[in-house]
């Protein structure tokens, strides 16, 4: 009881010191100020009555806090070391997991096998353009803020990634992983079982640095298994196929059989869409050889604000023309369909400059022969992006 009334006397000395030197008008810190001290004195109180109630009335101004402080300081170190033992576990186990990720897509990448599309489902594009992901890309200035932070159009050529994602097939790959509807679903059940594993050892009674270790390598993957199902599932809901990427193909089987040879031929349609042709075609490696988009950025002051200024990924989106020019490219007779105009036109614009009719056959023939033109190189153009024949024998 002298022990309560003394300390509440000085507590009571604190605040009117403490207030008394605050600056005159800071209520506030008047307040704030007494809170603490109050708070500090409480908690003082508080220790000094439990341990007197241990030890006696006669240890309390002795060895009161001196014991708690200590015995504070003991549980604050073995706290910190085990967390950070805890954390290093975690991570390291985080580590080895990413490391097997990184094993097992290398390995996928020696095969150089092309992911395909899923039967029925989107290209990548074609979700683009109903998410209307590319228009929300302009309105956000993206491309400027690039560019603003030193990521010109060239920085891809100049660090390698074209080559680098052509060898390793990662524009199919992506793509088939975030068209796939099944994607969500298995990513979902993965990460349900992998987090379920991680919660079960980390409620263990005994969990030692390797059981931490096995938390983080299953954690981990479970959280980002998580996170990427929800962005794939919100990306892909509510999109369909709109336009068909099918080839017509041959393929030819040779049989022997007892009397002789014989020869197989049958056709089938194969599903390719335009970021699979870029790949099969090597078209990445040969605009990062020829060093394509470092002699745009040469020509054009900043062509990705450009860009954006100038609204390009907006109309490509309103118009569907990346979807068009990807199922143009994919038809058997798609090029040929493109420059049919143009084989037309051309032809008609020469007879009006032979014949001169009225004597105004050079502006007609220039009128027709331009729009003709533009038909057959496109034409030429989607025929350069068109799947290459599959040599399947």
């Amino acid at each position: 009881r002298l022990t309560s009334s003394s300390l509440q006397t000085s507590v009571r000395q604190q605040l009117a010191h403490c207030t008394t030197m605050a600056p005159r008008g800071c209520g506030t810190t008047r307040a704030l100020v007494g809170a603490c001290t109050l708070a500090v004195s409480c908690k003082l109180l508080t220790d000094v009555s439990s341990s007197a109630f241990v030890l006696g009335p006669q240890h309390v101004l002795s060895h009161a806090r001196p014991t708690a402080t200590l015995q504070q300081a003991k549980v604050a170190a073995s706290f910190a070391d085990a967390s950070t033992s805890n954390l290093a576990g975690v991570s390291v186990g985080a580590m080895s997991a990413l490391g097997v990720v990184v094993a097992a897509s290398r390995v996928q990448a020696r095969s150089r096998v092309a992911a395909r599309v899923v039967k029925g489902a989107p290209s990548l594009l074609q979700v683009l353009e109903q998410k209307q992901l590319l228009s929300l890309a302009e309105g956000m200035k993206l491309l400027s803020q690039a560019e603003s932070a030193g990521l010109n159009i060239q920085t891809v050529e100049q660090l390698g990634l074209l080559k680098f994602a052509e060898k390793n097939k990662l524009l199919s790959t992506v793509e088939n992983l975030v068209t796939n509807p099944q994607t969500p679903i298995l990513w979902g059940i993965g990460s349900l079982f992998l987090g379920v594993d991680a919660l079960y050892l980390a409620t263990q009674e005994q969990v030692d640095f390797f059981t931490w270790v096995l938390i983080g390598a299953l954690g981990a993957p479970a959280l980002v298994l998580a996170i990427g199902a929800l962005v794939i599932f919100s990306l892909t809901s509510g999109t369909s196929k709109l336009r068909t990427f099918s080839r017509l193909e041959t393929i030819t089987t040779f049989t022997p059989d007892g009397t002789g040879n014989m020869f197989n031929v049958t056709e089938a349609f194969r599903d390719a869409t335009l970021l699979q042709t870029l790949e099969d075609r090597g078209i990445l490696s040969f605009i990062e050889e020829n060093r394509l988009l470092t002699l745009a950025g040469s020509l054009v002051n900043k062509p990705l604000t450009l860009t954006q200024s100038l609204g390009v990924l907006s109309t490509l989106e309103g118009t569907r023309l990346l979807s068009g020019i990807e199922s143009a490219a994919a038809d058997n007779w798609g090029p040929f369909n493109i420059s049919f105009a143009g084989l037309v036109l051309v032809p008609l614009a020469l007879a009006l400059l032979l014949l001169n009719p009225f004597g105004f056959g050079l502006p007609l023939a220039l009128a027709i022969a331009a729009p003709g033109l533009l038909f057959i190189a496109v034409g030429i153009g989607v025929s350069a992006i068109s799947p290459p024949l599959p040599n399947k024998q």
